[in-house]
């Protein structure tokens, strides 16, 4: 059984909020898109840098944004790898930044596929 990456529900609920504009889902989308692999080079960079705080400053933002566009697998990984730094578990959550590095491509390309669903 092949697992869902991206729960279009989520995208579904997110557009009724913005009054129903694909146009405007999609800037959304473009911006998450934009800002998530930054957000995923500062864990990468805290993590080289034993900075618990900036990573889960990263974390926490990268998880927001994976959840409210229905990348679940990826806001999962990224509230526990917070959680860890909120412990003050920065070896953790540098651990789980390998799960999150993987879980990113897949999410990323499924937003694509989503976003070329609406034009």
């Amino acid at each position: 059984m092949m697992k869902t990456v991206l729960d279009s529900s989520a995208l579904d609920r997110l557009l009724e909020i913005i009054g129903g504009d694909p146009a405007a889902l999609v800037e959304l989308i473009d911006s998450f898109e934009a800002e998530a692999p930054v957000l995923l080079q500062a864990m990468r960079a805290a993590s080289a840098s034993n900075n618990l705080d900036d990573f889960r400053r990263a974390a926490h933002s990268l998880k927001s944004g994976a959840r409210d566009f229905g990348a679940g697998e990826l806001s999962a990984l990224c509230a526990s790898a917070e959680q860890h730094c909120r412990d003050g578990d920065l070896t953790t959550a540098a651990r789980l930044l390998a799960a999150i590095a993987e879980a990113y491509p897949a999410a990323m390309s499924a937003l694509a596929d989503y976003k070329r669903s609406l034009c």
